[in-house]
């Protein structure tokens, strides 16, 4: 990939939530985190999220719903002010990752089942299914040493 300069945030942006989309998440939703990754104050508004990306109110809402649900933003209030704001959580990110790995190895089970009943009823070739299945033991056995490698050079 080439290295870009960006000339603003919402270049940014929008070169961070396509990433975001292509990894199967809604575009809005790249573009909110990734806004909530550069922007200041690191707290926003509904209508500054409104603003700042031309989205549409149900749109914030839809999306902040989702990104509060997996635990990557948070709310803030603001003393002395009605409209509640939304941060980047703190370890958001690393969090996030920590959950995937748990769906690894929830895959690699379901992996394991469906190879057993391959080959108990001996009608497929099991080789698809054991290259995937080595995939996620692969995952779900190295994944949690690269986030605790992350955590103690990084800080949590």
């Amino acid at each position: 990939m080439n290295r870009k300069k960006y000339k603003d945030k919402l270049e940014f942006v929008d070169d961070f939530s396509l990433k975001i989309e292509e990894m199967g998440h809604p575009r809005i939703y790249g573009q909110i985190l990734g806004w909530l990754i550069v922007c200041e104050p690191h707290h926003q508004s509904f209508s500054d999220l409104m603003t700042a990306l031309n989205i549409s109110k149900a749109s914030v809402s839809n999306t902040t719903r989702i990104l509060l649900e997996a635990k990557i933003i948070e709310k803030v209030r603001i003393t002395g002010e009605r409209q509640v704001y939304f941060k980047l959580k703190k370890n958001a990110l690393l969090e996030f990752m920590g959950k995937q790995n748990a769906i690894f190895s929830e895959i690699k089970t379901i992996l394991d089942d469906g190879r057993q009943f391959l080959l108990e009823s001996g009608e497929t070739d099991i080789q698809r299914i054991e290259k995937a299945r080595q995939f996620y033991i692969f995952m779900a056995a190295e994944f949690p040493s690269l986030l605790e490698k992350f955590n103690s050079e990084f800080g949590a």
